[in-house]
């Protein structure tokens, strides 16, 4: 493909059309970017940022992201072709995003928009760009075709985004009511919790959980085990303290024991929550392996939306 076309192509990607100004706008204050696939399983992200909006006054960009026209195909026909196959998937994208988003209350002020490449990078990329406070997607298993936006999207967006990133069951209806924070005493697990909070419907409650490394399973007085589970007690209910200065919502505390991921997810499963808010990372090796595999066993197995915060969230 030649340099010209491969350059057209690209700017096919980002193509500006008849919203771009009411766009620019709503970009300059930032607000909520909720990426659909305009299917059943994106609902639940759409009803939450519908909420969100509503009562916190923010615009909202609907995203949705269309695949190119393969690469390795376009020397089969025209060069042309490509192009302009990809600018009318990309238009089809929208005019569904547009169709599937209108029964939301106060989506007719929402900016709809559409773009072509990976749904992970151009989400993150997206997000970025347009200075969006809070990213919504959807968390469902069983997406259309090719699965766009289905849990692996939610993880590489969680991984690679710059903003906190809210991945939603397909059955929620509206702002959480109940959240578990997985506390680790870092300033991400907290940006994590103060976000829950903000995030909770009034009346909402907010538990802030640690997970033990030990067990209080035949634990002795005095012992490693219980000088560090007596410790992690006393800052987790200073965390709660913290908490509860911070928001209007109840604020409780539990330690919890066992594999991170899998005790949270327990947990929530147990008590019935409906949203699990854990704290980003910096992408050191380190970090990437120990918890970004805490992060995704949370993201694959939860019964529940997911609230992934970095540091700066707070």
């Amino acid at each position: 493909m030649s340099t010209a076309t491969t350059s057209n192509r690209m700017r096919s990607t980002h193509h500006r059309d008849d919203q771009t100004v009411r766009d620019d706008r709503a970009h300059e204050r930032g607000g909520l970017l909720v990426a659909t696939a305009a299917d059943p399983e994106s609902r639940g992200a759409l009803n939450v940022a519908a909420a969100i909006a509503e009562r916190d006054k923010l615009p909202v960009v609907a995203l949705g992201v269309a695949a190119p026209f393969p690469q390795n195909v376009s020397t089969l026909v025209s060069l042309g072709q490509p192009v302009t196959i990809d600018e009318v998937a990309r238009r089809e994208v929208l005019d569904e995003v547009s169709r599937f988003v209108a029964h939301i209350p106060g989506s007719e002020h929402w900016v709809k928009r559409a773009l072509l490449g990976t749904p992970e990078e151009e989400i993150v990329d997206a997000a970025a760009r347009w200075k969006a406070q809070l990213v919504v997607l959807g968390l469902g298993r069983h997406g259309r075709l090719d699965r766009l936006f289905e849990r692996e999207t939610a993880i590489g967006v969680m991984r690679r985004a710059r903003v906190p990133v809210l991945a939603v069951v397909p059955s929620a209806r509206g702002l959480p009511k109940r959240a578990v924070a997985a506390i680790d005493f870092t300033p991400a697990s907290m940006a994590a919790a103060r976000l829950a909070a903000r995030l909770l419907a009034p009346g909402g409650t907010l538990i802030a959980a640690h997970v033990s490394a030990f067990s209080d399973a035949g634990m002795k007085p005095g012992g490693i085990a219980d000088v560090y589970r007596t410790g992690a007690r006393a800052k987790l209910e200073a965390v709660a303290d913290e908490l509860r200065r911070a928001t209007t919502c109840a604020v409780e505390c539990v330690l919890l024991d066992g594999n991170p991921g899998d005790a949270l997810v327990r947990f929530a499963r147990r008590t019935h929550c409906d949203l699990v808010a854990l704290g980003g990372h910096e992408q050191g090796l380190v970090d990437r392996i120990l918890l970004g595999s805490v992060r995704t066993r949370v993201v694959r197995a939860a019964p529940c939306s997911l609230l992934v915060a970095p540091p700066a969230a707070g």
